[in-house]
């Protein structure tokens, strides 16, 4: 503090004390007591809620002065620290960066009613009550004021030297100091000039607490300084009062330092200025908004809290209107309720406009105001949640009236004594609230038309004042609002081609959502509908919704119910059941289905709808002529089968008036999605009939009942049933049904309705095969069908299908479905072909299925019949044999004796086994049994005697016969086994029971173990009986090793000395348990296992004491002593018999060999104490055992879940220790791992780190990296983190990552890593998210200094192993994250070259911001020196290129300032190609105002170039709107000039263009290039173009006058018709007159008729013409010329002009002037229209003399029709040239169809 300051304010403070109020004197000043009095009775007046005292400070604020430069802050900290020593429970200081108190500020508090404000209000202060610093007596009892060296305070309570209060200062000395102030507002921090101290009385403490946390933000909107409130609490202070909040206090960040008990303010260093500089105070804001990682320390440390910060955070002008007095801007307030907090905002649409002040409203307090300035806010964001949000008027500040208005009202109100509201009945207030109306809706209507201010335009209509206030002065204004905005031009509605063109809303409707859907489709195709400019408008999408309904109903707005009229007025005046295509058709059929009761019938019923054929062509009929039964309309859901129907429907004349829908039309409608939805419609409310099948029944039946002998008829009809079954238009029973219904043409031609039933045609039948070619069942009616059904119609139908189909649907029948005659079959005698037999055979097969009698006679003959081919001759059946296979494996080797009896079944093809059942009915006999029974008699015989070997080789060789033919008879087998025929060791056995050897067993070992019968193999010869083991198998002889072992274990006779027996034995023993197997070989293990028959190194043991010998166990094994199996002793056989050992309990794998080991192991390790030096030992067997040794068996499981292994954490289990190796000291200092314990074992532990491995031990990362996932419980300290503690903690994650990590433990280790500052970039140590990592491939674009990127030669490179790591972590690797990281921190660089190889870089890697609306809007434009500087400015103030250089002064091109950067700007931050249209126009609009309306040729071919570019059904629209100045020139000359639409003309005449331009004065005709062949404007587009704008053409502006008329007396002389008034002329204009203008028959030819009565005259003189043009009613032109030809109407004569006619032929002015005058006099005025169109045509004929065969060709090429009556006309007119009509009813020459529609044509 400035140490003379505060002497100068001590002397000061010390005067007014004495002087004015007397203290010091003995004479007491008289006006004291008075004083004290007035200031608190004006107190207990003005103020009843303690919210004012703030509403004072606040306003104090506002009218305070500021150093320039300084952004105005006002600060309320609450705190419940008593600063003062007097005794208050809590305490408010108001901390304000003014300029400070003054003098005459001083001596103001001093006072009552004396205001430094007063007479100030023109400059903006806003108080006027008089006390305003009074008001905080209201909650404390001594207000202090520190400010410009003054530190005072004054008391509620009479000063005891004077008895005055309120307004006696008294100066502070001791508490507070201006340290204490610092310490409480942060000792860090610059103090603020002005600091007010209020202690607050108890009972206030909860109520300045309240009114603080309900100030709005809304308040900063109407300051014209304050720009920034806080609010600040300590609550630590205010809760724990009385606590160790001192304590705390001590070490918060701001450095608060003891207060020292100063005496007197000359004590304080002069280095401590009261005065915050410009600097200081922008170091004070930018602490309130310091980085978000320190807020929590803020939190923790600090016992002040930031609890709000309020402020302007942009303000942006939108339009100033000095003319109107009217201004708009956005502001935008934001909230932060804690510094750490995300920030909170809201816009604002700001309206503000002065208004004159009327005489009626005038009044005393405002007698110098002569405007009133009106001002109304539009949140247009979320409003913010602090405070109160409901507050709807503000006097500057807030008053306590609620409008619900959506939108805030601000002015100069008179308020009441308590400030809660505005005086409603005063006259200045009333004159106020009138001007809301007028600024309402001048506001409203910018927001409306201005669509970049809101993301939709539904936005701005939520301003609108829907809902009633609750006080009725207001709610006059809202009906004064509402009442106005119905005739405004406000409601935007469809134009359907994408732009908005606003309606007032009277004239706008609501229509359904799916016919507005259907009306943009149509408009999308193409389809004009400019039918809709005569209706109703439409309601725009944006607005057209159902949150909106109450803001519509508010305007008016006609609703969907009240508009169903709307529809059908709108289908026609658009033609749209003509012009749009098939599908938007079918959707328009739809939306009628749909809405079809809503609709009033009598609109849309009468409307020509549907499409049908009736002849070749199709028309359309309404709904209604189907309902009133004129005609019948039907269709068929297959479209194939619709197109079918409809072709026979017109062949067949459209019988009863029945038609069908056109093809494509019932196409598209069964295509349709809704095609069932529509049918029903169609069948329900329109009549239209779906009956395919009734349509051809009553063909059928037509035809059937009709007498008729024409068997074309009937094969043309069977012919078309034949064609609806091949297409699948009629089913199977259909198709049956009606062939049984026609008649039939029999094999004689006759036409036959009535018949029995109905044979095949002769020609390749069965029955013709069997009887003859004659029909024999014709008595019977049996009709056979006619071949002449094989003939095709030379066209679709192929031969005989017809016939085929006839055959099947009229169920001609044939053999074998006959049934034979009672008589002898004569054929039956003689041989039969194999075709013959098989019919035969065929035939009884059936008869036989069908239980069908078969006459005697008939079969008799056929019994006896010799007919059937065998080897030797032709038999009858009983005679005949058919045998099986193996009868005819007999018969081959006994065929000398069954050639006469066996069928020969060569001959028929061995196809006849096929009917044994009919064989064996007809006699035929089968089988071989009497073949083989002499044969196996033999056999018999011989077995019951032995045999020599030979007989027994023949009986096996017969048993392999009958085996192989699976023929073998069983009983005949049992007697084979009985015989004992077979030698054996123990003599001649049955075969049954004997064993046969072919195994490696010999047989001296089979008869020492058992004493079954052995074949004597030496008897018979070796190897003889191996070749019929199959044979002696099938005897009973026991041949497999299997059943031989199985027959040594049931018959072994177990000796009780077996220690003697030899090795065989027991492989013979080992042998037959592992042939038998589980569970057979249970009984024969349980025998052995008893018995110590096994030799062993120990000798001969039992099983379950030996081990099979493994060389693993060596140590281990002969420590333990444990028997081994002698292999020696079994020749190395022993191993073959494996599983056979474990079986019957040898040891013979690991887990066995471990189990016996384990067994030891564990009375070892539970009889004694584990030494270290015993684990050491155990580990080196281990060792030992080899790696390939598994240690996670369940014998050794005490190893693996025992906790015998020291650790620092105490014992543990393998997979819970650690041993020790060099990364783990990396990672150490973060957690204390359970490594084994080292001192306990000593080093020589680490010797066996394989082996602990082996057992689970964890040595490496993979497995560790859960004990740190686990340990790592929060961020690491920066001061901790290394290089290679970063490369083991990414060690670890990728190890946790690959071992499926619990997921919970995973994402805790992940976040804690990525909140640790344990990256160093070039940037400095930066959480993972704030990194990237460098990709080499980037260093020709970037540099490291460039971005923060990770220093790879601090962890030698080894980072880039982990990119996977890094990544999870949040690193930035991926290109796109990169890009997406480099677009932000670009902002934060400010020289050039950097920030360009960041752009080059988004630039190559083709980046573009996912969400563009959301992306950064900022541009570095360089500066355009040699400097490294530049600056940044918004990209929407930026386009890639201005090539014509037109845009300097409003844009930023930024190809001036980049190159290669270029496409980045466009795809990556939003930058626009080029300017918009919108500014086209405004640039168009700047010329156009410019004061001589001039434009360059250059500016010219730039701007319409532009519009031709991007020219679009949108463009039309927009042109309209904004382009009223249309470029214009006098044609010959070259300046051009923007005039307004209506005083400019199309030059499309160029005969009238020559006439006015060398008369006008001025600019007439819209200007064209002159060069279209180098120029991108095209003269044709122009000159459409300025047509949509309504630029009239001059042909159709022009006004003609015909000067005079010839006199009876001037010279005429007649000419000939020949060559001008010929029959092709009549044609040509009949035709044009019916298909151009739809004209009526009688009305067109009555036309044609007075070109007719014409009389053809030249003259001498040509008659005289005046033309006129009106650009302006102030400056019409004239000019005149002559006219060649003239129509006299009155005297039906055509007058020439003879100089003209006389070069007619090649006098082209001439051509053009016959045609212009026939079609202008022939059209009326209301068909002017089509005067040039009929002139050009009438002007094409002149020049081929009207020859009626280049007519023709003209009238095909313009797409002209004659009608049959227009012909008969030109017939009876010329009759000399008449044709022939042709067919009547059709139209003729040319045969040209109309135009097809867009739906027709799709």
């Amino acid at each position: 503090m400035n140490a003379s300051a505060a002497t100068s304010a001590w002397r000061h403070i010390d005067e007014i004390r004495s002087q004015k109020f007397g203290i010091g004197k003995t004479e007491n000043n008289p006006l004291t007591k008075d004083l004290h009095h007035a200031v608190l009775a004006l107190s207990a007046e003005l103020y009843t809620k303690d919210v004012h005292f703030l509403m004072e400070l606040i306003q104090n604020a506002e009218d305070n002065v500021y150093d320039e430069g300084v952004e105005p802050t006002l600060e309320f900290l609450l705190t419940g620290e008593d600063v003062t020593g007097s005794g208050a429970p809590a305490t408010l200081f108001v901390f304000n960066n003014e300029m400070g108190f003054s003098k005459k500020n001083i001596e103001s508090l001093c006072s009552v009613g004396r205001s430094t404000k007063k007479g100030n209000t023109k400059i903006g202060y806003i108080g006027e009550k008089g006390i305003g610093f009074k008001s905080v007596f209201l909650v404390s009892p001594e207000p202090h004021i520190f400010s410009n060296g003054y530190q005072v305070k004054f008391r509620e309570e009479p000063d005891q030297n004077c008895g005055t209060g309120y307004i006696v200062p008294e100066w502070v000395s001791k508490k507070p100091t201006v340290s204490d102030i610092r310490t409480a507002y942060g000792s860090d921090r610059v103090l603020r000039t002005t600091t007010i101290i209020l202690p607050l009385k108890p009972e206030k403490v909860v109520a300045v607490e309240t009114q603080l946390s309900a100030l709005h933000p809304e308040i900063l909107l109407f300051l014209s300084k304050i720009k920034r409130l806080y609010v600040r609490e300590n609550k630590c202070d205010l809760e724990d009062e009385g606590n160790d909040c001192d304590s705390k206090k001590k070490g918060h960040d701001y450095g608060v330092f003891n207060a020292e008990d100063l005496s007197s303010v000359e004590e304080e260093e002069d280095e401590d200025s009261s005065s915050a500089t410009e600097e200081e105070d922008e170091e004070n804001d930018s602490e309130f908004e310091a980085d978000d990682e320190n807020d929590c320390d803020l939190k923790k440390n600090n016992h002040v809290s930031i609890t709000s910060i309020v402020s302007i955070y942009s303000e942006t002008n939108l339009v100033e209107l000095s003319d109107e007095g009217a201004d708009a801007r956005v502001v935008t307030l934001s909230v932060k309720h804690k510094a750490c907090d995300t920030e909170e905002t809201c816009k604002y649409f700001m309206w503000r406009q002065a208004f004159l002040v009327k005489r009626a409203h005038r009044v005393n307090s405002r007698n110098h105001v002569d405007q009133w300035i009106l001002t109304l806010a539009f949140p247009f964001d979320n409003t913010l949640s602090r405070g109160t949000s409901s507050v709807g008027i503000f006097a500057f500040l807030p008053t306590a009236m609620v409008t619900r208005f959506p939108f805030i009202i601000q002015a100069d109100f008179i308020l009441t004594a308590s400030r809660e509201s505005i005086v409603l009945d005063h006259p200045w207030n009333l004159g106020i609230l009138n001007c809301v109306p007028e600024a309402f809706l001048n506001a409203f209507q910018a927001c409306v038309r201005d669509e970049s201010m809101f993301p939709s335009v539904g936005q701005a209509f939520e301003f609108l004042p829907v809902q009633p206030s609750s006080v009725p002065e207001l709610n006059r204004l809202r009906k004064s609002i509402r009442s106005q905005l119905r005739f405004l031009r406000i409601v935007p509605y469809e134009t359907f081609s994408g732009t908005k063109v606003y309606a007032s809303p009277q004239q706008v409707i609501r229509i359904l959502p799916d016919f507005r859907n259907l009306l943009f489709r149509i408009e999308r195709e193409g389809t004009s509908l400019r039918g809709l400019s005569t209706l109703k408008k439409v309601l725009h999408t944006s607005l057209d919704k159902d949150k909106y309904n109450a803001v519509l109903h508010f305007l008016g707005v006609v609703s969907v119910k009240k508009s169903v009229n709307w529809y059908g007025q709108c289908i026609r005046s658009c033609n749209l059941s003509v012009e749009v295509s098939e599908e938007l058709y079918i959707e328009l059929l739809c939306f009628l289905a749909h809405n079809w009761e809503m609709l009033p019938a009598c609109d849309v019923s009468d409307i020509r709808l549907l499409e049908i054929n009736k002849t070749e062509e199709s028309v359309l009929c309404s709904i209604s002529h189907i309902l009133n039964r004129k005609f019948t309309v039907m269709y068929a859901l297959e479209p194939d089968l619709h197109s079918w129907l409809n072709k026979f429907n017109v062949e067949f004349g459209c019988p009863s008036q029945t038609f069908f829908l056109a093809n494509h039309i019932q196409k598209a409608l069964v295509d349709h999605a809704k095609g069932p939805i529509l049918c029903t419609w169609l069948s329900h409310s329109a009549g239209v009939t779906v009956s395919s099948s009734d349509y051809i029944h009553k063909l059928c039946s037509d035809i059937s009942i009709k007498e008729t002998r024409e068997s074309d008829l009937i094969i043309k009809l069977t012919r078309f049933l034949y064609h609806a079954r091949r297409k699948k238009f009629i089913n199977s029973s259909t198709a049956y049904d009606l062939c049984a219904m026609i008649p039939i043409i029999d094999g004689l031609g006759h036409v036959r309705k009535k018949r029995n039933a109905t044979l095949v045609p002769a020609s390749g039948s069965n029955w013709a095969k069997l009887f003859g070619s004659v029909n024999p069942f014709l008595e019977r009616n049996f009709v056979d069908i006619s071949k002449d059904y094989a003939q095709n119609d030379g066209k679709h139908t192929p031969d005989k299908v017809v016939l085929d189909f006839i055959c099947k649907y009229a169920k001609a029948t044939d053999i074998p479905e006959l049934s034979p005659p009672n008589a002898e079959m004569q054929m039956a005698s003689s041989q039969l072909s194999m075709e013959q037999v098989f019919l035969l055979l065929d035939w009884i097969k059936v008869l036989r299925t069908n239980n069908s009698s078969i006459p005697d006679r008939f079969i008799r003959s056929i019994h006896e019949g010799a007919w059937i081919k065998c080897y030797g001759r032709y038999s009858s059946p009983k005679q005949s044999i058919l045998p099986d296979e193996t009868g005819k494996a007999i018969y081959d080797k006994m065929k000398y004796i069954l050639d006469d009896y066996i069928i020969d079944e060569e001959f028929y093809r061995n196809k006849i086994a096929g009917y044994q059942d009919e064989l064996r009915f007809l006699g035929v006999g089968f089988g071989f049994e009497h073949v083989l029974e002499l044969v196996k008699t033999c056999f018999v015989s011989l077995a019951s005697s032995s045999t020599r070997s030979f007989s027994v080789c023949r009986l096996l060789l017969f048993i392999r016969f009958l085996r192989k033919k699976n023929i073998v008879d069983l009983q005949w087998l049992q007697a084979i086994k009985r015989g004992k025929w077979l030698k054996t060791r123990q003599g001649y056995s049955t075969p049954e029971g004997s064993v046969y050897l072919q195994s490696r067993i010999d047989a001296d070992s089979f008869m020492s173990i058992t004493n079954l019968p052995l074949v004597d193999e030496e008897y018979y010869g070796y190897n003889v009986l191996r070749f019929f083991s199959s044979e002696l198998k099938l005897v009973g002889v026991v041949i497999d090793i299997d059943e031989v072992h199985k027959l040594i274990a049931k018959n072994i006779s177990f000796p009780s000395a077996l220690p003697s027996f030899t090795s065989n034995f027991g492989l013979l023993l080992l042998e037959c348990i592992k042939c038998l197997g589980f569970p057979v070989a249970t009984n024969l293990i349980e025998m052995v296992k008893g018995h110590s028959w096994l030799k062993t190194t120990s000798g001969f043991k039992c099983p379950s004491e030996t081990i099979l010998p493994d060389s693993r166990w060596g140590p281990l094994l002969d420590a333990l002593k444990i028997s081994l199996i002698d292999e020696d002793y079994y020749k190395g056989k022993i191993r073959q018999f494996v599983d056979v050992l474990s079986a019957i309990g040898v040891a013979v794998n690991t887990a066995d060999t471990v189990e016996m080991i384990g067994a030891q192991f564990k009375s070892l390790l539970f009889s004694s104490e584990l030494s270290p030096a015993k684990v050491l030992s155990m580990l080196g067997c281990i060792r030992e055992l080899g790696p390939t040794y598994s240690l996670r068996c369940s014998d050794f499981e005490c190893l693996l879940t025992e906790k015998w292994l020291k650790t620092r954490h105490g014992f543990k289990t393998p997979n819970e220790s650690i041993v020790f190796g060099s990364k783990w000291g990396a990672i150490s200092p973060f957690v204390d791992l359970p490594l084994i314990d080292d001192a306990h074992y000593g080093i020589s532990i680490y010797k066996f780190k394989d082996e602990l491995q082996m057992l689970g031990v964890i040595s490496d990362f993979e497995g560790g990296a859960v004990f740190v996932a686990k340990g790592l419980n929060s961020p690491i300290d920066p001061d901790f983190v290394t290089a290679d503690g970063t490369i083991a903690l990414l060690e670890c994650m990728k190890s946790a990552t690959l071992n499926s990590l619990n997921q919970s433990i995973l994402d805790g280790f992940l976040k804690n890593i990525a909140e640790s500052k344990c990256l160093k970039t070039t940037k400095g140590y930066l959480v993972p998210k704030e990194c990237v990592l460098f990709d080499s491939a980037w260093e020709s674009i970037l540099k490291l200094s460039d971005a923060p990127f990770i220093d790879a030669e601090s962890y030698q490179h080894d980072i880039y192993v982990y990119k996977d790591q890094l990544r999870a972590l949040g690193v930035k690797i991926d290109p796109l994250d990169v890009c997406s990281l480099l677009s932000r921190f670009v902002l934060s660089q400010t020289k050039t070259s950097s920030i360009k190889r960041i752009y080059r870089f988004l630039k190559q890697l083709n980046w573009r911001s996912e969400n563009l609306d959301e992306c950064n809007d900022m541009v570095w434009i360089p500066n355009n020196d040699t400097s490294d500087e530049g600056k940044w400015v918004n990209s929407k103030l930026c386009v890639l290129h201005d090539k014509d250089d037109l845009f300097g002064a409003r844009l930023y091109s930024l190809d001036k300032y980049y190159k290669r950067e270029l496409p980045l700007f466009s795809s990556a931050f939003g930058v626009k190609e080029s300017p918009s249209l919108f500014e086209y126009f405004e640039v168009w609009n700047d010329w156009a105002l410019s004061g001589n309306h001039v434009v360059t040729t250059n500016e010219c071919y730039s701007f319409w170039a532009f519009i031709l570019k991007h020219w679009n059904p949108e463009t039309l629209e927009i042109l309209k709107q904004n382009l009223t100045k249309i470029s214009a020139t006098s044609w010959v000359s070259d300046g051009i000039h923007l005039l307004n639409r209506e005083q400019v003309f199309l030059p499309d005449d160029l005969r009238l263009v020559k006439l006015f331009a060398s008369n006008a004065s001025f600019p007439l005709f819209v200007w064209f290039p002159k060069h279209e062949g180098s120029s991108s404007v095209s003269s044709q587009r122009l000159f459409e173009i300025c047509s949509f704008l309504g630029v009239k053409k001059i042909s159709e502006s022009v006004k003609c006058d015909v000067q005079g008329i010839l006199p009876a007396d001037q010279p005429k002389h007649p000419i000939p018709r020949k060559g001008l008034i010929e029959r092709g002329l009549i044609k040509i204009i009949l035709c044009f007159l019916a298909s151009h203008l739809i004209m009526a028959a009688n009305e067109r030819q009555e036309a044609a008729q007075s070109l007719l009565d014409l009389s053809l005259y030249e003259i001498d003189q040509p008659i005289k013409i005046s033309y006129s043009l009106t650009p302006s009613p102030t400056a019409p032109v004239e000019v005149a010329t002559q006219k060649i030809v003239f129509w006299e109407k009155n005297s039906k004569q055509l007058l020439i002009d003879q100089s003209s006619y006389k070069d007619r032929k090649t006098y082209i002015k001439f051509a053009y002037s016959f045609a212009q005058e026939i079609a202008e006099g022939l059209l009326t005025k209301e068909r002017e229209y089509a005067v040039p169109n009929l002139r050009k045509i009438i002007q094409m004929g002149f020049g081929y003399e009207f020859k009626e065969d280049a007519m023709d060709d003209l009238l095909i090429m313009e797409n002209l029709v004659l009608f049959v009556e227009d012909k008969e006309f030109l017939d009876a007119a010329f009759p000399c040239s008449s044709l022939s009509l042709g067919t009547p009813g059709k139209r003729l020459a040319p045969s040209t169809p109309l135009a097809l529609s867009k739906k027709q044509c799709k």
